[in-house]
């Protein structure tokens, strides 16, 4: 594509290139810094040999390239808080932070959507132990009937233990303590609210006061007719906040492939920006003045629109997008439209490098990109002769750009498609621009204590009416594909298949088709290596499966599970679901009751239960599996029995555990325990 020959492009891919390679790479920073001196000097020596950048002097562009993949090193390390020698990790060993409970004042941060047991919050560090710290955590606060939200900004005082987020300790799991390192959180606090002191000292920030103003607003909303729904969807459209929406609606939204409306992002703010476009039209009469005026009204605009907003990541991503894409529309050159993408990106991503790996980063950046480049060439198939027919198609033609540039990572990321996907688009986004502008005027209104009841029961009645067409659509399961295996092999090679299909469409050469062919025999190879690869895997599995024994055996595509207790379908999702997609295996719901004795293999395996009976004639086991707590004694077991492997799961007690680890290390057995280790795979 002609576009990659721009520079600002081929500068920012070279930046993210180095992003990537400095956040998987570990290399010591000062080494990192004395490359990018010795980059910077190769590149002003030729500069003074080349005129034009990227027109003459390959060695410079060479070296350029270079740089800023540098560049994207430097960024990873300078932003790395463990750099700095003020960050907790550094003041205390690992060791201290398990054994030890310390005084830590710290101040709210960030509010983050409650789990069923905790709520959760991002707290920033300001002493630890009396000592100035810097570094952030995730605060953990049980339920009860007891917990008040607590305010952004509010600095409290507590005395507990710094733990590591915990990993996945099986199969496939999300890794929730890996998600939270890419916001530069590595540890948590799990404090009780009684136990938490408030120092009575708010720390004054922007957010702190756009916090108070959202409370102030919903606090107006409340005393009109809005219920706790309508409220938690207005929270989500026009202030950012999604973490009072219930379970069923995200999942309705998420079905029906509708969820990026209740994030603002990119699509809000785009709208956003079309409707500050028509109203402040006028001024391009006045020429240059009036284009310079208008663009200085919509950048504040936008800009306070963010800050209402929260000013959360996907708000300031969105807002960055589009204030560079309003200047670059002013620019009117062939390609300002992809420079201002990129150019928003790269400050984005030299603000915070690690952005790039955030999902809704990705799934923004490629909505508008695949919306810029295919949206036109889609709609010059077909060129309606009506006005409404023709809106009808270019919303269309969006949709359909928007759901080709993300099939491929919504797949990798969430293994599920929404096939009625353009129905809830097709009706739901020709309508939002109204209802962003009519709940933006009931904010305002509200806010002021002048809201009429009639127009509060009137967008109140909209937002039940988006919400049961929402559901209508999430219903239709037999549209909704679900557990769909995708690899980042299948991703790779989606999107070079969507490119060639575009760029077939695009111009009818004759050469066009061979690359689109050849890319779609590459992914029946791709997707036939997978298949083969999955279906001769075989292996046993014993999780970790708190106060229930379970172990699993795949064979033949088929995973057969065998446990002490009934498995409910919440603990099955949570157990097997990403293990089973990922492995395009099927779940044989046939669960059968735990013997004492298996072979797996050429392995005979024993499981010792709370019976404590061992004693079996003619069974001499490699593998001993200690369950429900069993009251024995280890050593004599090992002694009497010569086992190779010992594992004990999650339905043991912590202090059996601990106990059973040090005879088999004393009697140097191999010993595995699933409560740190995770689940015992055996091959």
């Amino acid at each position: 594509m002609r576009l990659l020959n721009t520079p600002f492009i081929i500068l920012t891919l070279s930046t993210i290139i180095g992003i990537v390679l400095g956040y998987y790479l570990t290399i010591d920073i000062a080494s990192v810094l004395f490359s990018f001196f010795v980059a910077i000097t190769l590149l002003g020596i030729s500069w003074k040999r080349s005129k034009k950048i990227f027109h003459k002097g390959i060695s410079f562009s060479f070296i350029t390239i270079i740089a800023f993949i540098i560049f994207g090193f430097v960024l990873v390390n300078i932003h790395n808080p463990k750099n700095d020698a003020e960050h907790y990790t550094n003041l205390f060993s690992s060791t201290d932070f398990s054994e030890n409970s310390y005084g830590i004042q710290f101040h709210i941060k960030e509010r983050l959507k409650p789990s069923n047991y905790y709520l959760k919050y991002i707290v920033s560090i300001g002493l630890l132990e009396n000592k100035i710290a810097k570094g952030q955590l995730l605060l953990l606060i049980p339920r009860d009937s007891l917990n008040t939200t607590l305010e952004i900004g509010d600095s409290y005082t507590a005395f507990a233990k710094i733990k590591p987020i915990p990993i996945p300790l099986n199969p496939d799991q999300f890794n929730y303590a890996k998600h939270m390192k890419k916001q530069y959180v590595y540890h948590q606090l799990r404090v009780s609210n009684y136990r938490l002191l408030n120092n009575h000292n708010p720390r004054w920030s922007i957010l702190s006061l756009t916090d108070k103003l959202r409370k102030h607003i919903n606090t107006q909303l409340t005393k009109h007719s809005f219920t706790s729904e309508q409220l938690s969807i207005i929270n989500a459209l026009l202030l950012g906040q999604r973490q009072d929406i219930d379970q069923q609606t995200f999942y309705n939204y998420r079905d029906a492939g509708a969820i990026h409306i209740l994030a603002v992002s990119g699509l809000h703010v785009g709208i956003i920006l079309l409707i500050l476009n028509m109203i402040l039209k006028p001024l391009d009469r006045y020429k240059r003045q009036g284009k310079i005026f208008k663009l200085v009204i919509t950048l504040i605009l936008l800009w306070c629109f963010a800050i209402i907003a929260g000013l959360s990541p996907s708000v300031i991503r969105a807002v960055t997008m589009f204030s560079f894409m309003a200047i670059g529309a002013q620019i009117k050159s062939k390609t300002s439209i992809y420079n201002s993408l990129f150019v928003s990106m790269f400050v984005l991503l030299c603000f915070n490098p690690l952005l790039l790996f955030s999902v809704g980063f990705q799934l923004s950046y490629l909505a508008v990109f695949a919306i810029v480049w295919m949206q036109p060439i889609l709609a010059r198939r077909y060129n309606p002769k009506f006005y409404f027919t023709k809106k009808i198609w270019e919303t269309f033609t969006v949709t359909i750009a928007a759901q080709l540039g993300l099939l491929p990572l919504t797949l990798f990321y969430f293994h599920q498609f929404p096939g009625l996907f353009f129905v809830s688009n097709l009706i739901i986004i020709p309508f939002l621009g109204g209802i962003l502008t009519y709940g933006i005027i009931v904010i305002i209104l509200a806010s002021i204590g002048i809201l009429p009841q009639p127009i509060a029961s009137l967008f109140g009645n909209c937002i039940d009416l988006m919400n049961g067409f929402i559901g209508w659509v999430a219903r239709q399961h037999d549209f909704i594909i679900t557990e769909i295996p995708f690899s980042w092999r299948m991703l790779g090679i989606l999107y070079i298949v969507i490119i060639t299909g575009v760029t077939t469409l695009q111009k009818h050469e004759r050469r066009r088709p061979y690359s689109l062919i050849t890319s779609i025999i590459m992914m029946m190879f791709i997707v036939l290596y997978e298949k083969h690869t999955v279906s001769n895997r075989e292996e046993l599995i014993i999780y970790n499966n708190y106060r229930n024994t379970t172990i699993g055996v795949l064979k033949n595509q088929k995973l057969q599970v065998y446990s002490k207790h009934k498995i409910s379908i919440k603990a099955q999702s949570f157990l097997f679901g990403n293990y089973r997609i990922k492995n395009h295996t099927s779940l044989d719901t046939t669960f059968i009751t735990l013997k004492n004795t298996y072979q797996y293999k050429k392995h005979a395996i024993l499981i010792i239960d709370s019976t404590s009976i061992y004693a079996i004639k003619k069974f001499q086991p490699d593998i001993i599996i200690l369950s429900n707590s069993p009251k024995i004694h280890l050593e004599r077991v090992i002694n009497k029995l010569c086992p190779q492997q010992i594992v004990a799961d999650g339905s043991n007690y912590k202090s059996y555990i601990d106990r059973w680890e040090k005879s088999c290390t004393k009697n140097n057995i191999s010993f595995h325990r699933t409560d740190k280790k995770g689940a015992f795979i055996l091959k």
